[in-house]
């Protein structure tokens, strides 16, 4: 898509962005982060910013259709869960399921085709880590797939950085003693879990690009959450 088309959905004031900031306000500070963490990161890496923070503010679109799903958008304690093993599946599920439908409604809204590809990118093939390492704990009969995404995995540079942003901004939020080695851990070890899993095979990333973009994203988050770094 040209451009000055782009630009088009760049404005918070967008229909889904405002419905977001209503219905899901967790998913919404959230996305509003991780457009900065990603932005910042493509800028270092020289990739294209404009793409990637529009990636950012979309990317978890889908969860409009099940906004209280999602623990970010919970008030007071955690919705309850069931234990056994086909009810976790069931809750992994609906997590996953928040990247096709996220995807059914950026195409609804007629959202770039790129941002689209972002929005199926941005967990790539990994697992849905909190349900999976549940089920092991309780000693559930589960297979890997259960807790997969579909991907694809990462197909651009712009997508391994929205990648790296949602993960980090959703670790460090999740951290209640927040300190400047926690976010360092947490970024070094989220890229290096996510090389692992093969995920930056497809998107030409460099690891010169990988060192930048993991000194963009603890500058940052240091940034963003200074207030609650212990000093």
């Amino acid at each position: 898509m040209a451009l000055r088309q782009m630009y088009r959905f760049e404005s918070l004031s967008h229909p889904l962005l405002l419905r977001l900031s209503y219905e899901a306000p967790g998913t919404y500070h959230h996305s509003i982060n991780v457009s900065i963490l990603s932005q910042k990161a493509a800028k270092a890496i020289g990739s294209d910013t404009l793409l990637v923070r529009l990636g950012a503010y979309y990317h978890d679109i889908g969860k409009l259709d099940s906004p209280t799903q999602y623990i970010e958008n919970q008030s007071g304690d955690e919705i309850p869960r069931s234990e056994d093993a086909e009810s976790i599946r069931k809750d992994a599920n609906k997590i996953i399921l928040h990247v096709k439908k996220g995807k059914e409604i950026a195409l609804e809204n007629h959202l770039p085709d790129e941002v689209i590809d972002l929005i199926s990118e941005h967990h790539g093939t990994t697992r849905v880590l909190y349900f999976y390492e549940k089920a092991k704990e309780r000693g559930l009969k589960i297979k890997r797939t259960d807790f997969k995404y579909s991907g694809p995995a990462p197909q651009s540079k712009e997508a391994v950085i929205l990648m790296l942003a949602d993960s980090t901004e959703a670790a460090a939020r999740a951290i209640p003693n927040l300190t400047k080695e926690n976010i360092i851990n947490l970024v070094n070890t989220t890229i290096e879990d996510k090389k692992s899993e093969g995920q930056f095979e497809n998107s030409s990333i460099t690891a010169s690009d990988l060192n930048k973009i993991c000194e963009s994203l603890i500058e940052t988050l240091a940034s963003i959450y200074h207030q609650r770094i212990a000093t």
